[in-house]
């Protein structure tokens, strides 16, 4: 361990400049009466970290390893005191804290890991340790603890659960955090969950196979830390965030080794020292360089040092009009290493241009910048007046004020760059979102923080008026929808009932927003029916609580029970109990119905369809096994067996025959029934209206004529969703293996019609009009212009009815009994 030179070891002589050169030095001299607090223990080593830096009785890099030390220190004991080495959790320190080369005044980048019963104790104890070492009294304060760096930044979990950790960093880690987590360092704490989460972000940070986009997203990052700017002063130097800076050489550094690291475990460590050293002797950097930037990175905090220990102030800024303290450089010669600095850095991570990309100046200069980024003229007067004018809510305004124009110009730009957007539409949802906001700077500052996010964000606004609209009108959402991980469900019936609403449209928010990018249907549809799964679940049991002797279950139909539920799409089930249903029976299911369909001040949850139930619409809510069995084998019409097809239990102790729809097949009788009844529900196209869902070869048709094969060939299948059916008809009859192909995927195109409808629209729609701006928006989301997707659209239906037409069974049927 590092050790410096005591106070005592110092001449008078040299006390007594420390305090001409140092405000703070001089005023913590004063506050060592108690020397074993935890002030005055920080205030002895800085104080002896301060004199070593003046007098040069230690290198820098010796200074800030004992500073870290000391750190370390406090921040065990304070842990004990505060009651968490008896929780199992773990306190773990990033950022130059983490690299043990903390400087003299800088926050200390923190996060906490505990199990989830854990939580509430941890929460508690974290209150006590901020307390001892954040919090300033009459002592002034020991250390500034950031917490900001944890998953999902400041919107993120305060506390974050190993499972957290994981999920977030790899589904949701962005690159600037790989290199973050770099520096993670455990200081205290469960020791199992030490080694767990430090292997995690090993794994997170250091890939052994190669990322193609890793180095453009580097290269993005250095430009994204400069245009983020600072407030430059014309008589100084900021040492840290200047081009060619302390910022810039660490951003080169863990650069090298993320990019290395997974094949060459050695370069795996925290220290910029050690990593500079390695990088040279691995051959990843020459040895000039090498040997330049690690002088330069410890001449840089050297003066960083110096410049704080003034005033105990965290402050990067060099005087140009240099400060009388030894050893602190001039400021042409910092220039000069910045340039050289700037070359090799950029040599990897491209070159920077401070002075560009930055929100105009003035009103008539932003509207000529929007107009040339393609916005209209009347979305400017209609939106940019009031996004400019919504200034930053903050009691720091200069600061937030500035967050607030990066932001705006970081998710403008986000905004043009989609090939095909609705701009203007994007624009009005920002206004929207920002309003919502209320303009915080918090918001801004995290949306700034994650530039995948504002991406992502931005997409939705211009893309879909449906999912952009969700996001604009609550803000809220956004932690979920970066951390995408659901929530314990609530206890009480109210705040679940909001809770299920939130899932809801976080699940069409996760699963649409991941449909843009990879066109996967069916993982948006399991997605979607499996979160309707789980709120029809819970909700069931939930009223059930009330009323222990009711004893019912859900027997899900339609898209639901084919676990192919899309955007907005509504619940088709019927109610079952074991036996005769009694009056809680029923109580239980008019609230579950009641609590799915009732408006509240978010909306209500789902729209439901019941009529599939054995007595008919107007019949009992309710219906007993046996006699649902008894219904499915002797009385149902053709057309409700049929419906049954898709019938799934969604609580496994609802145990049904399914086969008994099958066994009687269907007759001559059935089949002219079901022909009437398919031309009763099919509605033609016209040259520019297609009803996707209802005409024929459309939708409804292909899951129709599938559901009357199925029948038809007493074909017994667990497939309860269309292409899972047509699967299985063509591996039975010869002639569906022969269409099966095509017409799933013709099932498929006609399924993104309807989706791409529904996210272009602010209601539910499955009407495609040629010359309607929501079929061209719909259009755009499937990178066609409206006219090439219509002819698509008309291909697809056309060839649709020629395969229903050659399988029909109906067809099929008369063929051979004119035989």
């Amino acid at each position: 361990m590092v050790t410096l030179p005591r106070l005592e070891n110092y001449s008078a002589t040299q006390l007594q400049q420390a305090r001409a050169l140092s405000p703070a030095y001089a005023r913590y001299e004063n506050l060592l009466a108690d020397g074993t607090s935890f002030h005055a223990r920080r205030h002895r080593a800085w104080m002896e970290c301060t004199l070593a830096t003046y007098f040069q009785r230690a290198t820098t890099a010796e200074v800030c390893a004992y500073w870290t030390a000391t750190a370390d220190t406090l921040l065990r004991e304070a842990w004990g005191e505060s009651g968490l080495a008896t929780v199992d959790a773990a306190l773990f320190t990033l950022g130059k804290h983490g690299a043990e080369e903390l400087n003299l005044s800088s926050d200390i980048d923190l996060m906490i890991v505990a199990e989830r019963p854990e939580i509430g104790a941890v929460e508690k104890g974290l209150r006590r340790l901020q307390q001892r070492l954040h919090h300033a009294g009459e002592d002034g304060f020991c250390f500034r603890l950031d917490f900001d760096l944890r998953p999902g930044g400041k919107m993120g979990p305060l506390i974050t659960t190993p499972a957290q950790f994981q999920d977030y960093y790899w589904s949701q880690g962005e690159t600037w955090e790989r290199l973050a987590l770099v520096r993670l360092r455990a200081i205290t704490g469960a020791p199992g969950l030490q080694q767990q989460i430090l292997e995690l972000a090993r794994r997170f940070s250091f890939r052994k196979f190669l990322d193609f986009t890793l180095l453009d997203d580097l290269k993005a990052l250095r430009s994204q830390v400069h245009q983020k700017g600072f407030e430059r002063r014309a008589d100084e130097l900021h040492l840290k965030l200047e081009v060619g800076g302390i910022r810039d050489i660490e951003l080169f550094v863990h650069s090298l080794l993320v990019l290395n690291g997974g094949k060459l475990p050695t370069l795996q460590t925290r220290s910029t020292s050690v990593a500079l050293q390695l990088l040279k002797e691995n051959q990843l950097l020459p040895a000039h360089e090498a040997d330049f930037l690690l002088t330069t990175y410890w001449y840089y905090r050297s003066a960083e040092n110096m410049v704080q220990s003034v005033d105990d102030r965290q402050t990067h800024a060099l005087p140009l009009e240099p400060l009388p303290i030894p050893g602190l450089p001039a400021s042409s010669e910092v220039q000069q290493r910045m340039r050289r600095v700037d070359q090799i850095v950029s040599s990897l991570l491209g070159k920077v241009d401070v002075n560009a990309n930055h929100l105009p100046q003035d009103l008539v200069a932003q509207k000529a910048w929007l107009t040339d980024l393609g916005f209209s003229t009347a979305a400017l007067e209609k939106s940019w007046d009031q996004l400019i004018a919504a200034t930053a809510l903050s009691h720091k305004n200069d600061r937030d004020e500035r967050l607030r124009q990066q932001f705006l110009f970081s998710f403008v730009n986000a905004l043009a760059s989609h090939t095909a957007p609705d701009r203007d539409l994007g624009l009005s949802l920002l206004v929207d979102f920002v309003r919502a906001t209320r303009a915080k700077a918090t918001f801004f500052a995290m949306l700034l923080h994650t530039p995948r996010l504002i991406q992502d964000l931005a997409r939705l606004f211009c893309l879909s008026p449906y999912l952009g609209s969700i996001v604009a009108s609550r803000p809220e959402l956004l932690d979920h929808f970066i951390l995408q991980v659901d929530e314990t469900w609530a206890s009480g019936l109210e705040p679940l009932l909001q809770q299920m609403y939130e899932r809801k449209l976080l699940t069409e928010l996760w699963a649409a927003n991941q449909f843009l990018n990879d066109r996967e249907l069916g993982s948006m549809f399991m997605r979607i029916s499996d979160t309707a799964d789980s709120i029809g679940t819970q909700l069931l049991l939930q009223l059930k609580g009330d009323f222990p002797s009711a004893d019912i279950a859900i027997l899900t139909l339609g898209k639901w029970g084919g676990q192919e539920l899309g955007l907005r799409s509504d619940l088709d089930f019927i109610f079952v109990t074991p036996g005769p249903p009694n009056e809680s029976d029923f109580k239980v299911a008019r609230r579950f119905i009641s609590r799915l369909t009732d408006p509240s001040k978010s909306g209500s949850l789902y729209d439901v369809d019941l009529r599939l139930r054995p007595s008919g619409q107007s019949g009992p809510l309710l219906v007993a096994r046996d006699q649902l069995q008894d219904f499915w084998r002797n009385s149902a019409q053709a057309w409700q067996r049929q419906a049954y097809l898709r019938a799934r239990p969604l609580q496994p102790s609802l145990l049904l025959n399914k086969e008994t729809l099958l066994k009687n097949g269907l007759t001559a009788e059935d089949l002219v029934e079901l022909r009437d009844i398919r031309h009763r529900l099919l509605r033609p196209a016209t040259a520019a209206t297609i009803d996707i869902k209802y005409t024929p070869g459309g939708l409804l048709d292909i899951e129709f004529v599938c559901q009357t094969a199925i029948l038809n060939e007493r074909l017994a299948t667990p497939a309860t969703g269309t292409a899972a059916m047509m699967g299985a008809l063509a591996d039975h009859a010869p002639k569906w293996r022969d269409a099966h192909s095509e017409l799933a995927r013709i099932y498929a195109r006609l399924r993104e019609f309807e989706q791409m409808l529904q996210l272009s629209s602010t209601q539910s729609l499955h009407e495609a009009r040629l010359h309607h701006d929501m079929f061209a928006k719909a259009a755009a989301l499937m990178k066609l212009e409206p006219q090439p997707a219509w002819t698509l659209l008309t291909g697809l239906i056309e060839r649709s009815k020629i395969l229903l037409n050659a399988l029909d069974p109906l067809k099929t049927h008369s063929q051979n009994s004119a035989k």
